[in-house]
């Protein structure tokens, strides 16, 4: 093309170019399929507005509100306070709970270790509250003075409650103890391992546990003292524990040592030899 030829340029001689008639019957036939296009494109348009629309309505009606809370497994916390803590109030749409939120409030009680949720078409949400164990009592500083008050604790220091009777349970000695819901520091737990093996001896001459001199020491009172050794094999230095206390009289043996339970060693008081 010439540099001063535009588009709208002909070259002369050239003839006009005319645009060729079109069959009025196809001319039809294309604006039917364009309106027939459209038509579904309208219809397809409005049956997803009205099943949004349905589907909303539905997950705001009575339908799929909660109709019943049900709390399995809460024996030590009580199924009250779960369904406090839990905020699922019944008529709440089933769509908007957040049991995800529920849960982490249910698992900040102090005897919860797992819980699990579950949720029905029928409008029932379930709480499955798996509870901790407890394995030793440890002294907590009364808020009176005078008055002497227990922490229970579980295997992995967590405080679960605060009383003032003695329980069944061995004694371990440790501090600081925190407020129920809390933990005790690292260092307690080869003692509280030590405590969940002494629980079959319960209702022998079995004194407390704690640190002493940086070696495990269970006391036994009027008695001696039983030096652990390491965290190994509890159960094994509880039942040659056990085992002493059935057949030796431990009264004339100043130290157990259950180091190696196989092998314990025993030192003698001079007056009993």
């Amino acid at each position: 093309m010439p540099a001063d030829e535009t588009p709208g340029d002909r070259p002369e001689g050239r003839p006009p170019e005319t645009e060729l008639p079109v069959d009025p019957r196809i001319e039809a036939r294309r604006k039917d399929v364009h309106s027939r296009r459209r038509l579904r494109v309208w219809i397809t348009i409005g049956v997803v507005a009205v099943l949004l629309a349905v589907a909303f309505g539905i997950s705001r009606s009575s339908l799929l509100d909660v109709d019943e809370v049900e709390v399995i497994g809460a024996q030590r916390t009580g199924a009250n306070q779960v369904l406090e803590v839990a905020g699922v109030e019944l008529g709440t749409p089933l769509l908007g709970l957040d049991l995800s939120g529920s849960r982490n409030s249910i698992a900040a009680l102090p005897w919860v270790d797992q819980v699990r949720s579950s949720r029905t078409w029928g409008g029932k949400v379930t709480f499955d509250v798996t509870e901790r164990t407890a394995v030793a009592q440890v002294p907590f500083d009364a808020q009176i003075p005078g008055e002497q008050s227990w922490a229970v604790v579980d295997l992995q220091g967590r405080v679960l409650q605060v009383d003032p009777i003695r329980r069944q349970l061995p004694v371990v000695l440790f501090g600081p103890v925190p407020e129920p819901g809390g933990w005790l520091g690292g260092s307690a737990l080869p003692l509280l391992e030590i405590s969940q093996a002494l629980i079959p001896l319960q209702g022998e001459e079995i004194g407390a546990i704690s640190w002493v001199n940086g070696q495990m020491i269970v006391d036994l009172p009027g008695v001696g003292q039983v030096h652990w050794g390491g965290r190994d094999n509890p159960r094994g230095k509880a039942v040659a524990l056990a085992t002493f206390l059935a057949r030796v009289d431990l009264h004339c043996y100043e130290k157990v040592d259950l180091s190696d339970p196989d092998r314990p060693a025993l030192t003698p008081i001079e007056e009993c030899s």
